[in-house]
């Protein structure tokens, strides 16, 4: 395409729902082959699509279609991620606020369909988790509203979900839970209506920062390691989250099955890892690229505290880092704080990073 690699940025929308294109199974290798074939016929053609355009941004709160996935419990413990146990506590709220605002970036171009950047903070995870269902999940029926209801084509990114799932344990909270395709117009549908409010941007002037960030990786809990492999072995032998593997990952001092296999592997960890964080502005609109799941908490922290008018969260990009966990999802020992590869603390650090990243572009 003549674009220097390092211009060249690449997202995931973390649908949950296609094939595994990292294990082998029948079929996979040629479907990794066609992927890559169509992300390359998609890239190239865009690029020659290329047409003037006046940009519009903005943002707008959505209702029932976001959840912090981790939970209070009346007995003052808290559980629910998205491998967690309840126990004998009953529900009565969610750890957190979630974000739950839709944010978009229209380009009207010249002549041609507009295209439209909608960037919103939930997993997407109403398909199966089998590797065989091939699924892009709600951003599917979201796409496909909007498109067919204005005269755009739609870029589907996922913002701070690390924490962040479209349906809830406490059912009255959606009218859509296991409704994909519903949740997923009703998203569309939010999309559609704030087009007409949305503000035009009037300094097109355009900027790109990166900024390699090193940090401490994760060590904790190595002390476990010797009994991490028994417990590995229990969850090939009777599933991951399996009663009896949850019974013995407990009696060996760790949360779950999960945990067991991630400190296996932090033990492999070099001291330090590094990550490139990437922010853009055009004018006095911004765009933060990370290449980890950060917690909603994190996502709303960075639009809050940065000086741009709009910034747009996109997570997953340029490779998977993981999971981020905020101080608080560490603290009530998450999911996502036993995986994590990074120090606990490192989520922090890392929105101040694109704070000040912003303000020095400025």
């Amino acid at each position: 395409t003549g674009v220097p690699q390092e211009n060249i940025l690449i997202n995931a929308t973390h649908t949950h729902g296609s094939v595994s294109i990292r294990t082998e199974w029948d079929g996979v290798a040629e479907y990794r082959r066609k992927f890559q074939e169509s992300m390359l016929y998609a890239a190239t053609n865009a690029i020659k699509d290329l047409a003037p355009a006046e940009v519009y941004h903005g943002g707008v709160q959505t209702e029932g279609l976001a959840f912090v996935r981790h939970y209070k419990l009346s007995d003052g413990s808290y559980a629910g991620s998205n491998f967690g146990n309840f126990g004998n506590g009953t529900i009565v709220g969610h750890s957190s606020e979630a974000d739950k605002e839709l944010q978009i970036v229209n380009f009207a171009r010249e002549g041609k369909k507009d295209v439209m950047m909608i960037s919103f903070p939930a997993h997407a995870t109403f398909s199966s988790t089998s590797d065989t269902y091939i699924s892009a999940d709600f951003p599917s029926p979201t796409r496909q509203y909007i498109e067919q209801n204005s005269d755009t084509l739609v870029a589907y990114f996922i913002a701070a979900a690390g924490d962040q799932v479209p349906t809830s344990k406490i059912k009255e909270e959606s009218k859509y839970n296991g409704d994909y395709l519903g949740y997923g117009q009703a998203l569309g549908k939010y999309a559609v209506d704030a087009l007409p409010g949305l503000t035009k941007l009037e300094d097109t002037t355009m900027k790109l920062s990166t900024k390699t960030v090193t940090y401490p990786s994760n060590k904790a809990k190595l002390d476990l390691l010797p009994y991490a492999s028994e417990v590995i072995s229990a969850g090939k032998k009777y599933g991951n989250i399996a009663s009896e593997t949850v019974a013995l990952a407990r009696e060996n001092g760790f949360s779950s099955y999960f945990e067991a296999n991630a400190i296996k592997n932090r033990a492999s960890f070099p001291p330090t890892k590094s990550m490139d964080l990437r922010t853009m502005t055009i004018g006095n609109l911004g765009f933060a690229f990370a290449p980890y799941e950060m917690f909603g908490t994190q996502g709303m922290y960075i639009k809050d505290n940065s000086p741009c008018d709009t910034t747009m969260i996109i997570t997953c990009s340029e490779g998977a880092k993981g999971y981020l966990p905020s101080k608080l999802g560490v603290e009530i020992g998450t999911y996502e704080s036993c995986v994590t590869e990074f120090e606990y603390g490192t989520a922090e650090k890392l929105a101040d990073d694109f704070v000040n990243m912003f303000k020095e572009m400025q």
